[in-house]
């Protein structure tokens, strides 16, 4: 993959970009006259806020435990966090924070949904949602997803900010795209405002959060991309905007070695005098759980959360730890399912003095230097390369549409240190969802050649895409379909339904295919067949759907597998793409 060029780069600005640094400081003065909340939990506590609770916990080097949530609905919501924390406290498990996962269609204004995806989880409808969640007795609801890098930011962004939700918002979100909300300046704009109504409330607690795992860095082979992109995510929020920023990571690394190295080099590089606390929580990866017997998936967990108790504590940077169920492979995790992993988890920390006696963390040391160094080394890299391509690096509105714009395909190509000291990325520390997706490529490529597909779809054109933040499937999906002989034209992640067909319009191709995850499969499919009947019927495509096909049902609280339902709308919806490329040699 070739590096961007300084005029690619420069040619991400818009002409007429409003001044980043009015618009913050307009957020600014409206900052005072917004009153923002407190969380129950901090209300019914000695602490002003919730980062001196954080604080606080961190000089008592407890390990806390954190979980996500996502329910059908708002009462759902609430009553499920309810429910954790009260047992929870019953088995004097370390918990009081957690994060509330609304649907996607939260983030786009009421105005502008033009479809109703049915995701797995609540959507924010008003202040009172908001408020709903911010009033659960011993709870920090964090309110940080499809908040603040959204079309909906302000909206979102100072509802969260009332309810008391310390983090207003997930910065890494910002390379997300949502269908029908084309007018990035201006929801980027908003974005901006909320974060100086924020930077006006610094004293008072509120910042924002990265989750790494969401954005740049989930496209590196290296993990220096981790550090060197916190950095830079840190540097717009805390050195332009004055904004607290606190880092989340873990769901598309596994390997503990990596895990523990980057709590490390992330607290050492991020850490500042003004900013003790840079590190929020370590995510349980997501990548490597079986859909198949189910209960086997403890085994993975139990040695990822074990490492990242011996981890913090060895560190001690305050971090929570959030384990993932173990049913996440197959669909939105239940109360139940979290219970049992908190469970599990917490029981961990029984023995733990007596792993300490005997794990050496000497290579684990090494690792979060040289990941520390490089890292910071890959952010200067960027700060340079953008101020040579002619980007006001001090203007935050320019960052903002860089990060929005940019290809991520061609970041660490782009950025890493060692293109600019030896001409190609030299990898320190692997990352496992590469070595993951290189795998399932070669075990499938073994299969359409078991199979006598080789070549089948010569002659053939297909453009793929993905609805959502997921790249490794599309990897994964274009190297089979290439394996089978056809010309791939590769549409990204985030695509709306109406740029998919735009592209293949474009290039003349009939044969999609879609792949999603986010639980909004049967309204992507609906989007589809009707941005389909729209176009020209003499293309006659062929559409194809791969990924996690599952949606809420009405009158359902969990996922549905809705795989059959697609296939009777006269889609394809099938995860074996053997019997995907039979289908589309034989058409």
């Amino acid at each position: 993959m070739a590096r961007a060029s300084k005029e690619y780069i420069k040619n991400l600005i818009p002409p007429g970009l409003p001044d980043g640094r009015e618009i913050l400081e307009h957020g600014r003065k409206i900052g005072p006259t917004i009153k923002a909340g407190r969380s129950r939990l901090v209300r019914d506590s000695e602490f002003d806020n919730y980062l001196e609770y954080f604080r606080d916990h961190k000089e008592r080097k407890e390990i806390a435990w954190f979980s996500n949530v996502g329910l059908a609905t708002i009462e759902e919501e609430v009553e499920g966090i309810k429910e954790l924390q009260k047992w929870c406290k019953k088995l004097n498990i370390k918990y009081h924070s957690t994060l509330a996962i609304p649907s996607t269609l939260s983030a786009i204004p009421k105005e502008l949904r033009q479809y109703d995806s049915k995701n797995t989880s609540y959507v924010l409808e008003n202040p009172e949602d908001f408020m709903a969640l911010g009033d659960i007795e011993g709870m920090e609801v964090i309110q940080s997803d499809q908040v603040l890098a959204v079309p909906n930011a302000w909206f979102n962004g100072i509802n969260a900010l009332k309810a008391g939700s310390y983090q207003v918002g997930c910065f890494s979100q910002l390379l997300w795209n949502y269908p029908g909300c084309e007018d990035h300046v201006k929801y980027v704009a908003d974005m901006l405002r909320v974060m100086g109504v924020l930077s006006s409330k610094r004293s008072e607690g509120f910042g924002v959060s990265g989750y790494l795992d969401d954005t740049y860095p989930s496209y590196c082979k290296d993990a220096i991309a981790w550090v060197g992109y916190a950095l830079f995510e840190q540097y717009i929020a805390d050195d332009l905007c004055d904004v607290i920023y606190q880092v989340n990571y873990g769901g598309l690394i596994s390997d503990i070695r990596i895990r523990a190295a980057l709590l490390k080099a992330l607290y050492d590089s991020l850490w500042r005098e003004k900013q003790p606390l840079p590190v929020a929580k370590i995510q349980a990866n997501t990548t490597r759980f079986w859909d198949h017997d189910i209960e086997a998936n403890y085994g993975m967990l139990s040695q990822e959360m074990l490492m990242a108790i011996l981890a913090e504590r060895r560190y001690n940077t305050g971090a929570v730890i959030l384990p993932v169920p173990i049913t996440e492979k197959v669909h939105v995790p239940t109360i139940e399912a979290i219970k049992g992993m908190l469970g599990v988890c917490s029981r961990l920390e029984e023995n733990i003095e007596q792993w300490e006696d005997v794990i050496d963390f000497s290579y684990i040391d090494e690792m979060a230097e040289v990941l520390k160094t490089e890292g910071i080394k890959f952010f200067r890299n960027m700060l340079d390369i953008l101020d040579d391509s002619g980007l006001d690096i001090e203007d935050p509105m320019q960052m903002l549409m860089f990060v929005k714009n940019f290809n991520a395909g061609l970041f660490e190509e782009t950025f890493h240190p060692s293109m600019k000291e030896k001409g190609k990325v030299e990898v320190h520390y692997y990352t496992d969802m590469g070595r993951l997706t290189q795998n399932m490529i070669d075990e499938g490529n073994k299969t359409v050649g078991s199979a006598r597909l080789e070549g089948k779809l010569k002659g053939k054109t297909i453009l793929i895409a993905s609805t959502d933040a997921h790249v490794y499937g599309l990897q994964y999906v274009r190297n089979i379909l290439e394996t089978a002989g056809a010309k791939v034209v590769d549409a990204g992640v985030d695509a709306s339904v109406q740029y998919i067909f735009d592209t293949a319009d474009e290039e003349g191709i009939r044969y999609i295919g879609v792949s999603t995850h986010n639980g909004q499969a049967l309204g992507i499919a609906d989007q589809l067949l009707h941005e389909m009947q729209k176009r020209d019927s003499d293309r006659n495509y062929l559409i194809f759907m791969g990924g996690r096909l599952n949606t809420i049902l009405p009158g359902h609280s969990e996922p549905s597998d809705v795989t059959e339902m697609i296939n009777r709308k006269g889609i394809l919806a099938e995860n074996n793409l053997v019997k995907t490329i039979r289908t589309i040699s034989e058409s």
